[in-house]
């Protein structure tokens, strides 16, 4: 016979318990103070299908719809309660967090109400999702404190863009997608966030520094989780598999099978650059998000230069205009990372003429480069710093070309979508989450890049098919 465990408290903040009298199963409840978060009444003109008029409340309609559209995909007979807060959080001229978002508790051996199921035996779950199996309330118990009995708490920036938090850009309020180049979609990150209070999380397993357990049960995503160089999945290592296992890049996948039967209506086909002349072993490069993609039975194929650029920081992150004479028509040119845009660089190519554009990183690991340009019209890819050395060390300038693989997808390793595993370990974003090489970009990868949908189930995205995993 089993009983309910003490839970985990992963609450950052108490609120007194609102009375919840709506029908609606996901409900966000403001806790934020008069005149600020949620409640800022500076003046804000409707936009994208907002139809708030102070800053404020369009923010506070944000959150209900990403909360409306998460309900309308999931299926539950218990209300779950997002706490949420609109708050000044760290941030520079250069760089912001965001949100964040998380569970409030992790649930153990909960026995089920009349109708629900049971739990697997002596395994950690996310409250939402323990709640919606077992079909208990499990938050109303009188060991719990009313002003922590809420599933899910979130907490977001409110100064992004205002002074000088990430001078030069700012939320977007729009429920639209539909995002100008200089703002970040406020839905997309929201309903990432929600994602993860919902159970797309490895929590509470710690995988930052000892891969330990608390009482040494497991999460519910370690069954489906699976490590590819050890053929173990988590729930069968020790402490120090599974340290390893969060930093084995493109070899910790994700084996669930909802979300593998999806994979091949939502990923692309896998993307490769390979070196004709002289021969160079394929690599994955990454597609940029803006520019038109890499055709299928296309492809780009042609010379790689590397000319310098009219001057500046760096003649080789191609951020001013290429000279006159050039020889980059009819060629793919290379730039570095750095200094601008990566449109920038990409269109100062373009309008020299060349057919494609590769930018090499300025640190170790892959890149994808990220932004918005409607008038760009040539392919562009990132490779990692180690190739763009290479190509730039031959004589001559060598003969490249990208092409699709029909028989693999973008992200996947023998058919698993990559779940993220960078070495070094990156906290906060490390194992929670698809790999950044799935293409198109998925909402429960670790970076917000401009193309999501905010959609959470195929052909658009595979977030739907992973809580299902997991028994959503």
């Amino acid at each position: 016979m089993t009983s309910r465990l003490a839970p985990i408290a992963l609450a950052l903040f108490a609120v007194a318990a609102p009375a919840v009298a709506q029908p609606a199963r996901i409900a966000v409840v403001n806790v934020d103070g008069p005149g600020v978060g949620f409640n800022d009444p500076t003046p804000a003109d409707p936009v994208g299908g907002n139809p708030g008029t102070t800053r404020g409340q369009q923010a506070l309609n944000v959150f209900q719809h990403a909360a409306n559209r998460w309900a309308a995909n999931l299926q539950s007979k218990q209300l779950i309660i997002i706490v949420a807060t609109f708050t000044p959080l760290t941030c520079s001229p250069t760089g912001a967090v965001l949100g964040a978002a998380g569970p409030n508790w992790y649930f153990a051996n909960v026995d089920p109400a009349n109708g629900g199921q049971s739990m697997e035996a002596d395994t950690w779950y996310p409250v939402a999702l323990a709640e919606k199996l077992t079909r208990v309330d499990i938050t109303a118990d009188p060991s719990i404190d009313p002003a922590d009995a809420f599933e899910i708490f979130t907490l977001f920036n409110s100064q992004l863009g205002i002074g000088t938090c990430l001078t030069g850009n700012g939320w977007y309020f729009g429920l639209d997608n539909n995002q100008p180049a200089n703002r970040i979609d406020l839905l997309a990150v929201v309903m990432h966030e929600f994602g993860h209070g919902l159970g797309v999380t490895v929590g509470p397993t710690n995988t930052s520094t000892s891969g330990a357990r608390p009482l040494g049960f497991p999460s519910v995503w370690e069954g489906r989780m699976l490590d590819l160089t050890s053929g173990k999945r988590w729930i069968d290592m020790t402490n120090a598999e599974r340290f390893a296992s969060a930093r084995n890049t493109n070899n910790l996948v994700w084996a669930g099978q909802q979300v593998t039967n999806v994979i091949p209506s939502t990923l692309e086909f896998q993307l490769w650059l390979t070196g004709i002349s002289p021969a160079i072993a394929p690599v994955q490069p990454g597609p940029s998000s803006f520019g038109p993609p890499i055709a299928r039975g296309v492809g780009l194929k042609g010379y790689v230069v590397s000319p310098a650029d009219g001057g500046g920081t760096s003649p080789q992150d191609g951020c001013e205009a290429f000279p006159a004479g050039a020889p980059i028509p009819g060629n793919i040119v290379l730039v570095n990372r750095g200094t601008c845009t990566f449109n920038v660089k990409v269109k100062n190519a373009q309008d020299a003429g060349a057919i494609g554009v590769l930018i090499a990183n300025n640190v170790a690991g892959p890149l994808f480069p990220g932004g918005t340009d409607l008038t760009i019209t040539i392919p562009s890819l990132g490779i990692t710093q180690a190739l763009g050395t290479q190509l730039r060390s031959y004589a001559t300038p060598p003969l490249v070309q990208a092409s699709l693989d029909s028989s693999s997808r973008q992200g996947t390793t023998a058919g698993f979508a990559r779940l993220f595993a960078p070495n070094p370990f990156q906290s906060g974003s490390s194992v929670s989450h698809f790999d950044v090489t799935l293409t198109p970009s998925v909402l429960m990868e670790p970076n917000i890049t401009s193309d999501l949908t905010t959609k959470v189930k195929n052909p658009f995205d595979l977030t739907l098919a992973l809580l299902r995993d997991i028994g959503w």
